[in-house]
């Protein structure tokens, strides 16, 4: 039952996070006038920041309780379990989430410091660039979720 409630917590939150930042992420290409983008950016943008924390946070903490469920946190850090096909797939998907963390934390940081004015070109390739990633490497964490899932299920 617990299990069951993580899993869904953690599914919940993955399609907030994921849809979320499909939305933006289109809005931007779709929007070609550059007052409405400014608009979007500037209006839904921190919304959407602080919205995405929320997921973002119950994302790592369900996703750690569920590894305490399956008993893989004691695993981990052995060499059997990470020369394993399982192994292998487990840390792929949490080095993506710990990359996807790493890229949320610079994108939010230059967003927050920037918001209410222009950006710098500097602050503007860093925050495109981690807004890409971040939308790039989510495709490839549920693949992998997938993956997890076909050795659990």
């Amino acid at each position: 039952m617990i299990t069951d409630i993580l899993l869904f917590i953690h599914i919940i939150s993955a399609t907030a996070w994921v849809g979320g930042g499909l939305l933006l992420f289109g809005m931007g290409i779709y929007f070609k006038d550059p007052k409405v983008q400014s608009t979007i950016y500037n209006y839904i943008g921190p919304f959407y920041g602080y919205f995405q924390l929320i997921w973002i946070a119950l994302l790592i903490i369900t996703g750690l309780l569920l590894l305490n469920q399956f008993n893989l946190l004691d695993q981990l850090h052995l060499e059997s379990f990470y020369n394993s096909e399982f192994g292998l797939v487990m840390w792929t998907k949490i080095l993506l989430v710990l990359f996807v963390v790493v890229a949320t934390t610079i994108h939010m940081t230059i967003s927050l410091k920037a918001h209410g004015r222009d950006r710098t070109q500097k602050e503007k390739i860093f925050s495109r660039g981690t807004s890409l990633v971040i939308f790039i490497l989510n495709f490839f964490i549920v693949w992998y979720a997938i993956q997890v899932e076909k050795f659990l299920g």
